[in-house]
């Protein structure tokens, strides 16, 4: 079973994202073609914007990347599997990366978490988002990007590799003598 084939076996088809809750708003918009075609293109862009976007501290990423998919004609289901990288276990540590990575940019200094004086409630971490807004915004801009970068050059060389593999296989197959 080819690369692709085994990929469109483990992403979310066409009916399971249409109906999703949080996504059914968007309506007859996500039956275009465009989004499901598994072509080089649309799959290795999808992956860099959808690891791109799973950087940014937002809540439900899905809500982003669907329009952005539809606007730029990506592939929907390996964009979803990209924000995915985004859960409730690697939250932390991609976002406390990046705001260190934001911290070292504009040569400030971390705060410790005692500084910050979370609590249980809303006010303390509105006010803790508010100390580190900055270095965080920064180091999530510039770690999506190159992890976006990253992720759709590696889909991009593995694809052209695995094209060409194909094709020399296929060459060698057409130059064999077969016997009488």
């Amino acid at each position: 079973m080819s690369f692709r084939r085994r990929m469109q076996a483990r992403l979310p088809g066409k009916d399971a994202v249409t109906k999703h809750r949080v996504l059914r708003w968007l309506g007859h918009r996500l039956h275009d073609p465009n989004l499901w075609h598994f072509g080089r293109r649309a799959v290795s862009r999808g992956a860099g914007v959808g690891m791109f976007v799973a950087f940014f501290p937002i809540p439900i990423h899905m809500t982003v990347v669907a329009p952005i998919a539809i606007l730029f004609g990506l592939n929907l289901p390996v964009m979803l599997a990209a924000v995915w990288v985004t859960n409730p276990l690697t939250w932390v540590p991609m976002f406390y990366f990046a705001y260190r990575v934001g911290v070292f940019v504009i040569h400030g200094e971390v705060l410790p978490l005692e500084a910050l004086n979370l609590g249980a409630d809303f006010a303390s971490l509105q006010h803790a988002l508010g100390e580190i807004w900055a270095p965080l915004f920064l180091g999530s801009t510039i770690c999506g990007s190159v992890l976006g970068l990253f992720t759709y050059s590696i889909i991009e060389l593995a694809w052209r590799l695995n094209v060409a593999r194909r094709w020399r296989r296929r060459e060698g197959s057409r130059h064999r003598i077969l016997p009488p």
